[in-house]
């Protein structure tokens, strides 16, 4: 899981806009993020990771040790319990509604081909995210 922890800039998006209507982001905040290019910084410190999304609208950190449920307030401002665990090569980061308990978002990040994939699912939209490598 080494191969995940760096300095990662965004460099193409899929379906990223019906992700975020998918997720009840409306129009205004949907066009603001269709525009960023985050930085992700992700750092591990045993079992515990620390995401971190920087931008110029909007910086971003969460920090979970691999299966403990805790809080997230995502980048649109929703609070939901996330959950992380690791898979082989594969960090899966389930959000839940923290009313129903049911998974809303699914992020399955990996390095592939020298790039870091996030693979985001909701409802029947998936969605990716590809980043490059800075440091």
């Amino acid at each position: 899981m080494a191969s995940l922890v760096g300095t990662w800039d965004l460099v193409e998006s899929q379906n990223w806009d019906e992700y975020l209507k998918e997720i009840g982001v409306g129009m205004i905040m949907r066009t603001a993020a269709s525009k960023m290019k985050p930085t992700a910084i992700i750092s591990r410190d045993g079992n515990t990771w620390t995401l971190k999304s920087v931008s110029t609208l909007k910086t971003t950190e969460i920090t979970g040790t691999e299966g403990v449920e805790f809080e997230e307030k995502t980048p649109d401002d929703r609070v939901v319990k996330s959950t992380i665990r690791v898979e082989g090569e594969k960090m899966i980061q389930e959000q839940r509604d923290r009313k129903t308990g049911e998974v809303v978002t699914t992020i399955v990040r990996e390095v592939v081909d020298g790039k870091l994939v996030a693979t985001i699912t909701a409802g029947k939209v998936v969605c990716k995210r590809i980043y490059s490598r800075t440091a």
